[in-house]
This record gives structure tokens, sequence and C-alpha cells, in this order.
């Protein structure tokens, strides 16, 4: 029994024409089922966008608790001298000299580590490191520990800074 191309072809043809019987049920059942496909398949993916979502504010929400409960479990003496120590506000002062430096998209990362702050920097020359570390530090904030990679850029090198900034004591 060999198949005929053509006469695939053509059969094809005349039910999607509605010439063959039935052919116009068929194609309305194709169409339902195609159309229920679609919405499963929209449903389906805004139930996993909203699950990310509502994960990465869970995410956001335990961190926070984490840190009041850091800040709760200090005695009153250890309170004092962290607003003593701590009176330097990272995430702001970071993103104050970001701005200068006018480092905008090269900011890949900032996420709270407690009273510290971990930071990714991409495509930054050595004097821009240099100046970044300088306007860090006359500001009350400094390089807790970091981790440099080094890209090469024609004769020049670039970094990418991987770092935890904190206020210095």
């Amino acid at each position: 029994m060999a198949l005929n191309f053509d006469s695939i072809v053509k059969n094809t043809q005349s039910i999607i024409r509605g010439e063959a019987p039935g052919s116009v049920k068929f194609l309305a059942a194709a169409m339902l089922m195609l159309s229920i496909w679609v919405g499963v398949y929209l449903v389906h993916n805004r139930t996993i966008q909203s699950q990310t979502q509502l994960n990465t504010q869970q995410g956001r929400w335990r961190t926070l608790l984490m840190l009041a409960n850091e800040y709760k479990s200090l005695s009153p003496e250890q309170r004092k001298n962290s607003n003593k120590n701590g009176n330097v506000d990272v995430p702001a002062v970071f993103a104050q000299v970001s701005e200068k430096m006018q480092l905008g998209s090269r900011v890949n990362r900032i996420t709270p580590d407690g009273v510290n702050q971990s930071v990714e920097i991409n495509r930054l020359y050595a004097e821009e490191f240099a100046e970044l570390q300088k306007q860090l530090a006359s500001r009350g904030v400094r390089f807790i520990a970091a981790e440099l990679r080094a890209l090469p850029a024609g004769t020049e090198r670039l970094f990418t800074i991987s770092a935890i900034i904190g206020p210095i004591n």
C-alpha cells in the first residue's frame, strides 16, 4: 500500500474548503481544540509567572524578618553601638556614589546581607575601581570582601567586581 502525496494534498484541500462530508464539523472541532489548548497554555504561563513573583516577594519578606529578628536579638548596648557605627546607610551611600560615577547599568546586583550589602559591578576600569573605593571610604563605607575578575578590553583590562560592602567600624 503506497501513499500518494498528491492524493493526500487533494484530500486535505477538500477538507479545508469544506467539500468533503463532515469536514466542516472536523474543522470546527479542530479550531475548538486549538483554542482550548491556547487558553490552557496562557493560564498555565500566567500561573507560573504569578508563582515566581510570589516566591520573590516571600524571599524578600523572609530577609526583612531575619534582619528585624537580628536587630531585636541585640542587647541595648549593641544597639547603641550599631546605631553609632552603622549610622551610615550603606545602600544610600552606594547609590549616591554609583550615580555620581555614572555606573548606571554596569551595577548588576545589590542585595542586603545583614548590615552589609552585596554588590556586583561589571566593566570597570582600574581607575574607576580605585575611585569607587575612595568615594565609598570618604562616606564611611568599606569593602569587607571582594572578588575581582579581569577581562581583556583592547590594550586595557576591565574588571567585574563581586563585593560585600559595609560601614567602617
